[in-house]
């Protein structure tokens, strides 16, 4: 039996990557415009498009969908937004470069954390292989990765603003995994270091999204302080800040919104997570 793979799988390279030295030339002849607003935006689709060479074979499907998606509005007047953030949600998922963090970070600034969310969650979900949302869960765990930090600082383009990119990256990942978030969800409760280890290491965004929604239903509840318990308890610094961090996130936006006027006093054991901001308060 043959094991030549069909002509077809070999020729989708550099189908793909004509397709996005087109789509580049887009780039390139909105820039010519020259809008103030949209340069960044264009920097990061850009930056997305130019690295088309690097996707590997079994990630093809999803970068195929991201070149149809920016192909829709080639004219790029009113759907930079969208196919930034987009191109930011991919970048994140399949590559992971310091470059992605960055343009995140960049795009918070221009767009502000909720919207951006909106867009990677709405447009984000068309790119998806299965209802398990992989790329949005694979994109949410290279915002969320340990060592981001000295990553950054090692990197010419972001030593000197390593901190403040690390920060926005949390309060980006915080908003994106509340996207239609519902405060009625319920889920199995997390009981146990080995349950939490789990769905740490392998969990979806989707599983965590019902997480979250027993966390911003009741923020100060024993539940939440079973988590940032057991987070701690998994060894690791890292899960432990990532929960924590949070959890403060889910609380500072529950106030922000005057839900509850007073909070409840807090269990000793997450005290001072209310006082962690974004960073200090992943």
């Amino acid at each position: 039996m043959s094991t030549t793979r069909p002509a077809v799988t070999a020729l989708r390279p550099r189908s793909l990557a004509r397709r996005s030295a087109t789509l580049r030339e887009h780039v390139r002849a909105r820039r010519v415009i020259g809008l103030p607003h949209e340069e960044l935006l264009l920097d990061v689709l850009d930056g997305a498009l130019a690295r088309t060479h690097r996707v590997r074979p079994e990630d093809l499907d999803v970068w195929a969908r991201l070149v149809a998606l920016v192909e829709e509005h080639p004219e790029l007047s009113h759907t930079l937004p969208a196919c930034a953030a987009s191109a930011n949600l991919v970048g994140l998922a399949l590559l992971g470069d310091v470059e992605d963090h960055a343009a995140l970070s960049g795009l918070v600034g221009e767009l502000g954390h909720k919207r951006l969310a909106r867009l990677q969650h709405r447009y984000g979900t068309a790119l998806e292989t299965d209802s398990r949302l992989p790329v949005t869960s694979a994109a949410l765990r290279r915002i969320l990765a340990p060592g981001l930090t000295r990553r950054l600082a090692a990197h010419p383009r972001t030593a000197h603003r390593s901190e403040t990119i690390d920060d926005t990256c949390l309060r980006a990942a915080h908003a994106l995994l509340l996207q239609g978030v519902n405060r009625t969800w319920t889920v199995p409760r997390l009981d146990s270091v080995e349950e939490f280890a789990d769905i740490a290491a392998h969990g979806t965004i989707n599983e965590w999204r019902h997480h979250v929604a027993m966390i911003i239903a009741d923020p100060w509840s024993p539940y939440v302080d079973r988590i940032v318990d057991l987070a701690r308890q998994v060894g690791r610094s890292h899960p432990s800040r990532i929960i924590t961090a949070i959890v403060a996130l889910c609380r500072e936006q529950e106030l922000a919104t005057g839900a509850l006027a007073v909070p409840p006093t807090p269990h000793p054991a997450t005290r001072r997570s209310r006082h962690l901001g974004a960073r200090a308060a992943p």
